[in-house]
């Protein structure tokens, strides 16, 4: 006679039935899908298009020469336009402004001061770091940020016997921008020209 065959309670069958386990053949089904989605993630960055300057270089800062190769790398990696503004040129009254699509990136300046301290001549800003750096003559200071630096103006400090001490300034408004070696040559190259512009040096007067 056949034992008859007692049926399970309601839910008791799914309560005993094991798990499936992906075998094999899933798992790397599993991996290659997720392979495929992590080499289109690379493909779609890659496509993305650079960004790109659609202006030049400018090497002129509102009448003091500076090579572009110094003015680039504190540029905006993007943008339109470029522009160079200052109220006035003569030096020691200048504030050249270097805007790209209307908004300010740097400015270049050169003042006159009484005090020859180069570290409270830097502290003038103090939104801007421009102290993190001293050369070892103690003439300038530098910084992510920008610079100052002072500087022999002989002809036209005579001009200025109360305030004959000359300094430029280089300060960078760029958020993003914190390559402190880029400032530092932009500065030096600013300071440079000024130096040996004929206002200071009177050579072509």
């Amino acid at each position: 006679m056949t034992p008859a065959r007692t049926r399970p309670e309601p839910g008791q069958a799914a309560a005993l039935s094991p798990t499936p386990v992906p075998g094999r053949r899933g798992a790397r089904r599993q991996l290659a899908a997720v392979a495929v989605a992590a080499l289109a993630l690379v493909l779609t960055a890659c496509s993305q298009p650079e960004e790109k300057r659609s202006f030049a270089v400018p090497s002129d800062l509102c009448g003091i020469t500076v090579p572009s190769a110094v003015v680039g790398p504190v540029l905006p990696k993007s943008g339109k336009t470029v522009k160079t503004h200052a109220p006035s040129r003569e030096v020691g009254k200048t504030h050249c402004k270097v805007d790209v699509d209307g908004t300010t990136v740097f400015s270049a300046i050169s003042e006159w001061r009484a005090d020859p301290s180069v570290r409270d001549a830097a502290h003038i800003n103090p939104y801007i770091d421009l102290d993190e750096h001293t050369s070892e003559d103690a003439t300038y200071m530098w910084s992510g940020k920008g610079g100052v630096r002072r500087i022999p103006c002989p002809v036209a400090a005579k001009d200025h016997p109360d305030r004959n001490q000359l300094f430029v300034r280089v300060l960078v408004y760029n958020k993003e921008f914190s390559d402190a070696d880029a400032a530092k040559e932009l500065l030096l190259a600013y300071a440079k020209s000024v130096a040996e512009s004929e206002a200071c040096t009177g050579a072509g007067s």
